[in-house]
C-alpha cells in the first residue's frame, strides 16, 4: 500500500473513532498519520479538532498554528486558531464601560431632576426604568394622601385637619404612608449618589483603556 493510501486509511479510522468518542484512539491513529506525513496541515487541524473535543485548549491550538503555518489559505484552520484562542484568552476589556464618555456632574443633575434619569445616561437601562418607577410610584401615593388632607382646608391643613385625617387612617395605611414617603426620598437620593459613582467609575475606566499619546512617526514616548 502506498503511503498516502496508509494516511488517508488512517485518518479514515480517526474520524470514525472520534465520532464515537474514543479520542484517545484517535489521536493515536492521527500521530502515526503525521509520522508518514508531518507536512500536512489537515491532519495537524484534525489532531487540534480531537485535543479540543477533550479541553486541552493549548495543544489544540499549536496544532491549529501548525496548520496555518503549512497551508496560510486554509481557512478552517484560520477560523479554529481565533476561536481557540479567544477561549484561552478572553477579551478583557469590560462590556459594563459604555463607549461614550460620561459626566459625574451632569448624571447627578439628571437624577435630581427624575430619579433614574441619571442610570439612563449611564447606558443602565434597567436599573435606571426600576428606579424611576419605584420613586414615583411612592412618591404619587405619599402626594395622594397628602391631598387628601389638604382637600379639608382652604389653602393649608391645620394641625387639628391634619390629626383628623390621621385618627380616621387605620394603622396599616399609616404605616404605608410612611413607607411610601421614605422609599421616595431613599430611592431618590440612592439615584443621584448611583448616577455619580457610576459615572465617575466609567470615566476612569475610559482613562485607563485610552491608548497613549504618541510622538511623530507613531512610536511611543
Amino acid at each position: 500500500m502506498r503511503e498516502g493510501e496508509e494516511v488517508e486509511r488512517l485518518l479514515t479510522q480517526a474520524n470514525v473513532e472520534r465520532m464515537r468518542g474514543n479520542f484517545l484512539a484517535a489521536r493515536r491513529l492521527i500521530e502515526q498519520a503525521l509520522q508518514k506525513a508531518p507536512e500536512r496541515a489537515d491532519v495537524h487541524e484534525l489532531l487540534g479538532d480531537v485535543y479540543k473535543a477533550v479541553g486541552d485548549l493549548q495543544n489544540a491550538l499549536e496544532c491549529y498554528r501548525k496548520a496555518r503555518e503549512l497551508d496560510p489559505k486554509r481557512r478552517s484552520a484560520e477560523e479554529k486558531f481565533a476561536a481557540t484562542l479567544l477561549e484561552i484568552n478572553p477579551p478583557t476589556v469590560s462590556d459594563e464601560v459604555p463607549f461614550l464618555p460620561k459626566n459625574p456632574t451632569f448624571a447627578v443633575l439628571l437624577s435630581a431632576l427624575l430619579p433614574g434619569a441619571g442610570q439612563v445616561y449611564n447606558e443602565q437601562w434597567l436599573k435606571g426604568i426600576v428606579m424611576c418607577v419605584v420613586a414615583l410610584l411612592s412618591l404619587g401615593y405619599f402626594l395622594q394622601f397628602y391631598h387628601q388632607i389638604r382637600s379639608a382646608a382652604t389653602v393649608f391643613p391645620t394641625l387639628g385637619q391634619v390629626q383628623q385625617q390621621l385618627e380616621q387612617a387605620s394603622v396599616g395605611e399609616i404605616l404605608l404612608l410612611l413607607f411610601a414617603g421614605l422609599t421616595a426620598f431613599c430611592v431618590w437620593t440612592w439615584s443621584i449618589l448611583d448616577a455619580y459613582n457610576t459615572a465617575r467609575k466609567f470615566q476612569q475606566q475610559q482613562k485607563q483603556q485610552t491608548p497613549p499619546p504618541t510622538l511623530e512617526g507613531g512610536q511611543n514616548p
